[in-house]
């Protein structure tokens, strides 16, 4: 009985033994496989910082949790977060972290402090808009006399800090920035300007047998002429910018797009084709009067045929009789 004892115990401690080594190797595995990828070295106040998530041993972009200073302050899931017009307190340590794979080591965020900050719009504008820019002093709210410049070069003076870019073109589009007297240059901004084609189509889905009418316009062009396209393939051209789909069917549905003389090009959007409710029995808008005239003439023959059994039901009664 000893001996059976000792043996169920030197088994017990080499099982835990091989756990223990096991877990060990995967801690190895998992450990550091999360990293942080951030500028290496200091960034300007008002520049655009992105802060990817990943983990070595996946080339997916996963769900990510990103801290500053411990505290959480964004969850993406797609790996990334960009912190748009970056100021001084930003600075910080930053780390991330992946379900299931683990913490990334801290990074250190520098930001280093401009004396001229350029306000310009995060988001792209669309050709045609009007685009206010505002230089200003990072200590004080005073407006100043800005000189600003586009690629490098003077494009104007505001005497309140500020100016505007009337009916931008893709022209405009590029590096910006401001500069007032004495206090320096503002970092650099890059103004991003979207072609100005538009294609409208029915935001809801239509039904098969419906005409669908696609409206392709653009606010900056003299000539309304257009080119359709459907899943990249052509499918006609319109002088007026319209293109009517006639008696659409389910093989209409697919994705659509636009195009203007000199190439610009639209979004692509999203035609959804719904089949006919209870096609099965055909009860679609046009065939409601040849629906109407059965459902009549069932119920006519209906109510003949009964009133044809109670004659003859009455005809064998007065007989009995």
């Amino acid at each position: 009985m000893e001996d059976t004892a000792l043996c169920i115990r030197l088994l017990l401690f080499i099982l835990l033994l091989l756990a223990a080594h096991i877990h060990h190797n995967n801690a190895e595995k998992t450990a550091g496989s999360v990293l942080l990828e951030s500028p290496l070295f200091p960034v300007m106040e008002g520049d655009d910082v992105t802060l990817r998530c990943r983990n070595k041993m996946s080339l997916i972009n996963l769900t990510a949790n990103f801290y500053k200073d411990d505290v959480l302050i964004s969850c993406s899931a797609t790996g990334y977060m960009t912190i748009h017009s970056v100021m001084k307190s930003d600075e910080g340590l930053y780390k991330c972290n992946i379900s299931g794979a683990g913490e990334s080591p801290v990074s250190w965020l520098s930001v280093i402090a401009s004396a001229v900050i350029l306000d310009s719009p995060i988001h792209p504008v669309m050709e045609g808009d009007s685009v206010t820019l505002r230089c200003r002093k990072t200590e004080t709210a005073t407006d100043h006399i800005a000189d600003f410049y586009s690629h490098g070069i003077y494009i104007g003076t505001g005497y309140n800090g500020e100016m505007t870019i009337h009916s931008v073109s893709k022209s405009d589009e590029g590096p910006l920035k401001c500069s007032i007297s004495g206090a320096g240059d503002s970092p650099e901004r890059w103004l991003t300007v979207t072609v100005a084609v538009i294609l409208e189509t029915p935001v809801l889905p239509v039904i098969e047998g419906e005409s669908v009418t696609l409206h392709c316009r653009n606010k900056m062009a003299t000539s309304n002429m257009a080119h359709f396209y459907k899943n990249d393939i052509f499918i006609g051209s319109s002088f007026t910018g319209n293109l009517t789909l006639q008696s659409i069917t389910k093989s209409d549905e697919g994705r659509y797009k636009c195009n203007v003389s000199g190439g610009q090009e639209s979004a692509q959007n999203w035609l959804d084709v719904r089949e006919c409710p209870n096609k099965a029995i055909q009860l679609c808008s046009d065939q409601l009067p040849v629906l109407l005239y059965l459902f009549v003439r069932t119920v006519a023959t209906i109510l003949w045929v009964a009133l044809l059994l109670l004659v003859l039901r009455k005809h064998h009664y007065y007989q009995d009789w």
